[in-house]
């Protein structure tokens, strides 16, 4: 995925940052890939051009920040110190001094031509996600998780005004041109325009149905452009606050999957900010749950199954009724994204996972947090219990596996293989073997008496983002960005049945509750069930799409680009 692009100042050289640990630079004209910038151990999550054009740093999950040739792809220096993800970097104008905004809710000031630290500022309660300087460089701007926008003096290191206003996380900060206006991008779906002088609150714009990760002012100045997650880019006209165009972009995608234990059931979640819950047998959606207000990341059932909890991007975890399709409670505590969500077996406790770096424990009676376990360094992607409830795993980005005893909040082990994120966790029916997949590319099953890992699964030529034990424990399933399913044999290894259908990356496998049925969910925006045995697709479901069966054949007017898109909404031509 590319997580960020920045143009050169003479707008003839493209960068971008990507989770493939590269930065490219592409020539504008062309399209031709100029240069690969090799270096980085984890995903680039920012790139920028100093004003000169000749230079251009990153920012990266590897906590550092990288200052780059930009006609040979060298890199010139590594600046150390962040302690977690640098997801924003940004030049001073004059070029001489270059920013980082990071997961360790600092930013911190460099000298770019000595690659020295200058000063750290402190005062942020979250993730740092955007850095900005003003047209002076006398002051920089940056946004956070803990939804306010902090104004510092460059110089000093001094935060010289906070604004509040935003209800979620601030994920884009940017000036005006002429410098008395500050742009706002948040998780609440609005974009806040501010007197950068006085702090107040010159207008809301509203119109975006999702979470804005990106604003910036035209080089004109006349008109401020926001890309958000409900997968359109709007222009707009922020002396007025009047939206001029809206381009569309592509459609929803399908994350996670889960059975409910009878197997009768199967809930999805989706980037549209809804849970489905399908009829295994007849194929039919039954109930769709509204609430979230951004992308649902994981889905789990109660062990009675009356229950379905899903966490989202807006920073809560929901309790859905089965039967009613109300949600009954609203979890809140976590200050960031939560990944993952399970019960434990007895159904009396939920365990989430999320990238404010900790695992919080919940009374689902209740709602109430019970307890929050710290020490993981970086966000969290999967949490998962032990058949006994005694124990929980959880996986991170800084390439560990950490078991905790749920009574005490202790750290019992840390896992330690993988050579990159581990993404999922899956502890076998008898709590003997615990199973991690990685962006690594590889499934590690582990022997739990001992801490080592007793087997290494090679076969997914692409990140790996989830792993299933079936009830028996002799079988796991894994999904991977290679499209791919594969089914493994636990006690030698070997990968069973790979199975191919999907056209996106698959990001969560689950088994039904007897084991003969494995479900996957794709960005394609299909759960696809799979026979345990012989790997083949014994059934496709795909939610309605807004334009199914629509004949634009012949239709004028339409562009290339629209037309891509109505056939991904279903049209036909």
């Amino acid at each position: 995925w590319v997580r960020s692009v920045a143009f050169s100042g003479d707008g003839k050289t493209l960068a971008s940052g990507s989770g493939d640990h590269t930065v490219k630079l592409w020539q504008v004209s062309d399209g031709r890939c100029l240069q690969t910038c090799t270096g980085h151990t984890d995903e680039v999550f920012s790139v920028a051009f100093n004003p000169q054009g000749n230079t251009l740093i990153s920012g990266s999950s590897d906590h550092t920040v990288r200052l780059w040739d930009g006609d040979t792809g060298q890199c010139l220096n590594t600046f150390t110190g962040h302690t977690g993800c640098v997801r924003s970097v940004a030049f001073s104008t004059n070029g001489k001094t270059l920013a980082s905004g990071s997961d360790d809710h600092t930013v911190k000031l460099w000298d770019a031509s000595t690659g020295s630290w200058v000063r750290t500022c402190t005062g942020h309660t979250s993730g740092v996600r955007s850095v900005a300087f003003s047209t002076d460089g006398k002051t920089l701007a940056s946004g956070s998780n803990d939804h306010t926008v902090r104004l510092w003096d460059a110089r000093t290191g001094s935060c010289v005004s906070t604004h509040t206003g935003h209800s979620s996380g601030v994920y884009s900060v940017a000036f005006s041109t002429d410098g008395k206006t500050l742009a706002t991008g948040s998780g609440d779906h609005t974009v806040r325009l501010w007197d950068y002088h006085t702090g107040i609150c010159l207008k809301t714009l509203h119109g975006h149905t999702n979470q804005i990760f990106s604003v910036a002012f035209s080089p004109q100045g006349n008109t401020l452009v926001c890309v958000s997650l409900d997968q359109t880019v709007r222009l707009w006209d922020w002396g007025t606050g009047q939206c001029l165009k809206t381009w569309q972009g592509s459609t929803d995608w399908v994350f996670p999957v889960a059975f409910s234990p009878d197997g009768k059931t199967l809930a999805s979640g989706s980037n549209d900010n809804t849970v489905r819950l399908w009829d295994y047998h007849s194929d039919r959606c039954i109930s769709i749950l509204h609430g979230h207000t951004a992308h649902v990341c994981s889905v789990a059932f109660s062990s009675d199954g009356k229950t379905v909890a899903s966490s989202s991007r807006d920073e809560t975890i929901r309790l859905w009724d089965i039967k009613t399709g109300e949600c009954l409670k609203i979890l809140h505590g976590h200050t960031d994204w939560i990944y993952s969500v399970t019960f434990s077996s007895d159904g009396k406790t939920l365990a989430s996972g999320s990238a404010d770096q900790t695992v919080r424990l919940w009374d689902q009676r209740t709602g109430h947090c019970v307890s929050t376990l710290e020490g993981h360094t970086n966000q969290i992607w999967s949490v998962a219990f032990s058949s006994d409830g005694k124990t929980l795993a959880s996986s991170n980005t800084d390439q560990t596996v950490r078991l905790w005893d749920v009574s005490t909040g202790e750290c019992l082990k840390t896992l330690q293989g993988h050579g990159n994120r581990v993404k999922s966790v899956a502890f076998s029916p008898k709590d003997t073997i615990l199973a991690s997949c990685s962006t690594d590319e590889t499934v590690r099953l582990w022997d739990l008496s001992t801490g080592q890992c007793s087997k290494l699964l090679r076969g997914h030529n692409n990140w790996v983002f989830s792993v299933a034990f079936s009830p028996d424990g002799n079988t796991i399933a894994s999904g991977s960005h290679d499209q791919t399913v594969k089914v493994w044999d636990v006690s030698t290894g070997e990968c069973r049945h790979t199975c191919t259908g999907h056209t996106h990356l698959v990001s969560s496998v689950a088994f039904s509750g007897d084991g003969q049925i494995i479900a996957s969910g794709s960005q394609d925006q299909t759960v696809r069930l799979w026979d345990t045995k012989t790997g083949k697709c014994l059934k496709i479901l795909r939610a309605p799409r807004l334009y199914e069966a629509m004949n634009i054949t012949g239709v004028t007017g339409l562009t290339e680009a629209q037309k891509a898109t109505l056939k991904q909404l279903g049209a036909i031509a």
